[in-house]
């Protein structure tokens, strides 16, 4: 009788499993992975709070970026000032939407396993 010999793909999918069961759930799935391992600066990061916030809630928003805003600040702009701001800022809603929805993803998969 053969002994049969367990290969690499044998113990990387054993340790990727150990992996899953020893899941740190304090650790943002995004955090864990790769790709997801990004910067953000203090300001954005408070503003990814700000956006988990407002994406968590139970009803429609219909004007995300309006509340995001900084009305003071805003006020203060000129007219360019306020459109590059309205502008920069939709672009950075449009990211953090974007790692929102891929940690709910993530969390999802992983609660299904």
């Amino acid at each position: 009788m053969r002994k049969k010999v367990k290969g690499k793909l044998y113990y990387l999918a054993r340790d990727a499993k150990m992996r899953m069961r020893n899941y740190n759930r304090k650790k943002s799935v995004f955090e864990q992975l790769p790709y997801g391992k990004l910067t953000f600066s203090s300001q954005d990061q408070e503003l990814y709070e700000r956006v988990k916030k407002l994406l968590s809630r139970e009803e429609i928003v219909i004007n995300p970026i309006q509340e995001l805003m900084n009305k003071k600040y805003y006020d203060s702009l000129s007219f360019d000032g306020k459109q590059r701001y309205i502008s920069d800022l939709s672009e950075k809603y449009k990211e953090l939407k974007l790692r929102f929805e891929k940690e709910q993803d993530s969390f999802a998969n992983v609660s299904n396993i």
